[in-house]
């Protein structure tokens, strides 16, 4: 129990100061992470700041050379073909190239080949400046930007035609430039940023189109650059989880317009995170606390051993001492302890071994004299088993009596409803005779009544020999479709709803719906339908047997199943409710009177099942 205590404590503060851990561990990584961003959002300004600074100090070299470009187009009267574009760029010196961009946003004409016909419409956010500025008057300095199909850095300005239908553009470049520009790159930033965060593994920088700054050999790809898209449009942060590694990106971004930069200056820094280091930091932990754990289970079980077999070991030797007695050394010493509590109970089992003796003496003399009373019990129990067999055969000897009694009066019986069924088809045939003769009115009517005796006789004897056959037979199953179906008549409509109930019951069964039938037709002259309907309760099934006609008296609905009751024969619902109770199924009569008899039948469980069929 020690040690389960110090497990279970130990566990307890462990995993406090794991979960702990871990939450400061993490809380850590968010924290630099978010430094870390800040840090290269603010480095990307400050060196986007230093560049439009440098980009600003060269539009003294290019201010002249426009006002040239411009009185150029107004010589050949706004027609771009006449003007002769290479002759006016040796005209400026090294280092110049010239543009003239129609208004569907492509360069029609220019003296730099490569960027012949190229289309800005497909850069919709800057061909959008570029219609501002082709619909203005200004001179416009754009910023210094890297070619990338040379890496060569260029400083463009425009200007809108006065005609507004071109806008000339100029852009020079020179060793100087070159130097200066190299020297200020945004990317400077990003290898001391990654250096600040070990959970950093790549920092990349896209411009508004897509491309990778800093890197021509870059491709683009489609993904990526709805990443791009979309941080651009929407100015959130974007975090993207790779589900099969440990990294995850966010795309952050970066906005160059509050420099007073044109929207296409705005960029997006990709930034890739791994959690591998995170993980094993954490597995770290975890081994380091459950070794902590493990140490501290073995240091207190080595001490809770020792504690507990110098607090036990008195307890050791009254058990040992108490196992000796108990083999039946009842004369084994017990060893006092120097505690207390166990020299009192060393005291008191060394009191209890005396009495122990005592008793087994007094108990030696008392079986001694159970030994006696023992062998006159055994000759009394002979004694009154030979009465019992005497009086078993007696018994046995009256019940053999009375079967061959019953037996006899079971032939009797038949005997004598074989002889009065003879006698009574005997008077029916003499009465066929005297009412084949002349009678008077009074004759006539007293053949009525010895015909009405006869059937009497012979219903009262078909009930006994009915009634005989109650619980001689097994019980079965009965398809209650199939006996409704046997109780059919053109009589009355029968309306069954129980296709699918069978019944365990007596095989007289089929006698209760024949006389149920039979008691309707006899007392409601007024019913035309019976219907018949079984419901499912907890633990039985009710079967219902209502008809429309006049019903039965409430002083009346438990006299009806009496023995002689009726103005019939009085048979045929004591019948019906001697058939149902010998297997245990009951009957009741809960009708309203003036609406029709309504009979209950209550089938317990076990004694009913539903057909597939």
């Amino acid at each position: 129990m020690i040690i389960l205590i110090i497990i279970i404590v130990s566990g307890l503060i462990l995993n406090v100061n794991y979960h702990s851990s871990r939450e400061n561990l993490e809380s850590e990584v968010l924290s630099l992470q978010e430094n870390t961003e800040f840090s290269l959002l603010q480095s990307i300004i400050l060196v986007d700041r230093g560049l439009k600074l440098f980009d600003l100090s060269l539009d003294y070299k290019l201010n002249k050379e426009m006002d040239l470009f411009l009185s150029a187009y107004r010589d050949v009267r706004g027609d771009p073909a006449e003007i002769a574009l290479d002759r006016l760029k040796t005209s400026f010196g090294e280092g110049y190239e010239l543009y003239i961009i129609n208004e569907t946003g492509v360069i029609e004409y220019t003296t730099y080949s490569p960027d012949y016909l190229l289309d800005f419409s497909i850069y919709p956010q800057f061909y959008s400046r570029l219609t501002r500025i082709r619909e203005g008057d200004q001179f416009i300095s754009d910023r210094i930007a890297q070619d990338f199909s040379t890496g060569i850095f260029r400083k463009f300005v425009y200007h809108p035609t006065p005609d507004h239908r071109f806008i000339l553009e100029i852009s020079y470049t020179n060793d100087e430039l070159q130097e200066i520009r190299s020297s200020l790159k945004i990317l400077s930033a990003t290898s001391q940023i990654k250096a600040m965060n070990p959970y950093l593994t790549s920092v990349r920088i896209f411009n508004w189109r897509g491309d990778e700054v800093g890197n021509s050999s870059y491709l683009r790809e489609e993904e990526r650059t709805s990443f791009i898209t979309e941080v651009l449009d929407t100015r959130e942060v974007l975090q993207i989880h790779k589900p099969e590694s440990d990294q995850y990106t966010r795309y952050l971004f970066v906005n160059l317009q509050e420099n007073g930069n044109p929207p296409e200056m705005n960029l997006v820094a990709e930034l890739t995170y791994t959690k591998a280091p995170i993980r094993q930091q954490l597995y770290n932990l975890l081994i380091t606390h459950l070794m902590i754990a493990l140490f501290a289970v073995l240091i207190g079980s080595i001490l809770a051993y020792t504690a507990t077999n110098l607090i036990t070991r008195p307890i050791h030797h009254l058990v040992e001492d108490t196992a000796a007695i108990a083999t039946g050394d009842l004369n084994h010493k017990i060893r006092r302890s120097r505690l207390p509590e166990l020299q009192a109970l060393s005291s008191s089992i060394q009191e209890m071994i005396q009495r122990l003796k005592e008793m087994m003496i007094s108990l030696q003399a008392s079986e001694e004299r159970l030994q006696i009373q023992n062998e006159e019990l055994e000759i009394r129990v002979n004694e009154r088993t030979a009465e019992l067999k005497a009086t078993l055969s007696e018994q046995q000897q009256t019940a053999d009596a009375l079967y061959h009694a019953n037996s006899k009066l079971k032939i009797l019986s038949s005997i004598t409803r074989h002889d009065i069924l003879n006698k009574t088809m005997t008077l029916r045939a003499y009465l066929e005779l005297l009412q084949d003769m002349k009678t008077t009115p009074d004759e006539a009517q007293y053949l009525m009544e010895v015909n009405k005796a006869a059937s009497a006789i012979e219903r009262h004897i078909e009930f006994t020999r009915e009634y005989e056959q109650l619980g001689v037979r097994d019980p079965v199953w009965f398809s209650l479709s199939n006996l409704i179906g046997e109780s059919l008549t053109d009589d009355i409509q029968i309306k069954n709803e129980c296709e699918s109930v069978e019944i365990f019951a007596d095989p007289m069964l089929e006698k209760v719906f024949s006389n149920l039938l039979d008691n309707t037709l006899r007392h409601s002259e007024n019913a035309t339908e019976i219907r018949i309907h079984c419901t499912q309760m907890d633990s039985h099934q009710l079967i219902t047997w209502e008809d429309n006609g006049v019903g039965v008296p409430d002083n009346e609905k438990e006299r009806i199943f009496d023995q002689g009751f009726g103005k019939n024969t009085g048979y045929g619902l004591f019948l019906i409710r001697e058939i149902l109770g010998i297997t245990g199924l009951t009957i009741h009569e809960t009708g309203v009177y003036g609406e029709g008899a309504r009979f209950e039948i209550v089938v317990p469980e076990g004694r009913f099942r539903i057909s597939e069929g």
